[in-house]
């Protein structure tokens, strides 16, 4: 159905009923029209909008959760550790040649603590 059907519907049946379904067709020929208008730019329009919707949240959502994890998992594997700790690690990152935050990477990266080979590896980049 073109635009200028669906307007001259709506003129036709504009003075036959009470203001209430008219207001009603008026809202449903104002649908039709924008989703003609869409199609004519060639958007696809769904058959509904709940189709292939499963209620869970929304993309931008999740995608807000996952930052938010990211952020405190972070701030967990850069926490302060034990005094004793930082002053082992430093005193080894020290030793090693690199800092303190290229060792605790190492760390953190691989679980396992870094020896000459791979200290120098990082020294050269």
């Amino acid at each position: 159905m073109s635009l200028a059907d669906i307007q001259a519907r709506a003129r036709a049946k504009a003075g036959r009923s009470d203001p209430k379904a008219r207001a009603k067709y008026f809202h449903a020929a104002n649908s039709a029209r924008k989703i003609a208008n869409l199609k004519a730019e060639g958007w696809v329009i769904p058959l509904s909008e709940w189709l292939g919707h499963n209620n869970g949240p929304d993309w931008f959502a999740s995608e807000l959760f996952l930052d938010w994890c990211w952020k405190k998992a972070h701030e967990k594997a850069w926490a302060a550790p034990t005094p004793d700790i930082g002053i082992r690690r430093a005193r080894k990152a020290e030793a090693l040649g690199v800092t303190y935050k290229q060792y605790v990477l190492e760390i953190l990266e691989r679980g396992r603590y870094l020896d000459e080979e791979t200290a120098a590896e990082l020294r050269m980049h």
